[in-house]
C-alpha cells in the first residue's frame, strides 16, 4: 500500500494508530507539526510526523539506546 506524503487529518490519525481527536490534541500543545493552507483545511506531513514521533519516542529504563555501543 502506497502512503501519500500528505495527508488529512483522519489519515495521519490512522497512519500514526491513534484517535483523530489525539492527534487534534498533539495538534493544539504543538507536539506535531502541521500545515494550514485553509481555515477549516490541515494536512500533516508524512516524513514530519515520522520525526515528531521519534522525537516523542521514550526508552524504556534499562534498555540500550540506537546509539550506546557495546563492545564484549
Amino acid at each position: 500500500m502506497l502512503i501519500p506524503e500528505y495527508m488529512r487529518r483522519d489519515a495521519a490519525a490512522k497512519y500514526l494508530g491513534i484517535s483523530p481527536r489525539t492527534l487534534s490534541d498533539w495538534q493544539r500543545r504543538r507536539l506535531i507539526p502541521f500545515i494550514k493552507p485553509a481555515r477549516k483545511c490541515t494536512i500533516f506531513k508524512r516524513t514530519a510526523l515520522d520525526l515528531a514521533m521519534a522525537r516523542l519516542t521514550v526508552q524504556a529504563i534499562g534498555s540500550e539506546s540506537p546509539t550506546t555501543n557495546v563492545s564484549p
